[in-house]
C-alpha cells in the first residue's frame, strides 16, 4: 500500500465581496456578489423583485488591492 502524501492547505488567490440587500416584502437578506450596476433582483425566499442600489467599483477595487486579490487575507499561521 503506497503512503499518500499530507494535503497541504491551498491559499487564496482571489475575493469577491458579499453584499446583503434587505426584501422590502419580508425581511430577508438577499446575497449579492459585488453590485456595480443598478438592477432588479427577486428574494430568494418570497420571489418579490425589487431594485438595488450598487457598490461604488472604485471602494471594490481599494479592497481588493489592500488585500492582494485575496492573499493578503490568508492566515499566515496556516502558511
Amino acid at each position: 500500500m503506497a503512503k499518500s502524501k499530507p494535503i497541504v492547505p491551498v491559499a487564496p488567490d482571489g475575493m469577491e465581496v458579499l453584499f446583503f440587500y434587505p426584501c422590502p416584502k419580508c425581511g430577508r437578506h438577499v446575497p449579492q456578489v459585488s453590485p456595480t450596476e443598478p438592477r432588479m433582483i427577486a428574494c430568494d425566499n418570497c420571489g418579490q423583485p425589487f431594485p438595488i442600489v450598487p457598490v461604488d467599483e472604485h471602494g471594490l477595487q481599494y479592497l481588493r488591492i489592500m488585500l492582494g486579490g485575496g492573499k493578503a487575507a490568508a492566515d499566515p499561521d496556516f502558511l
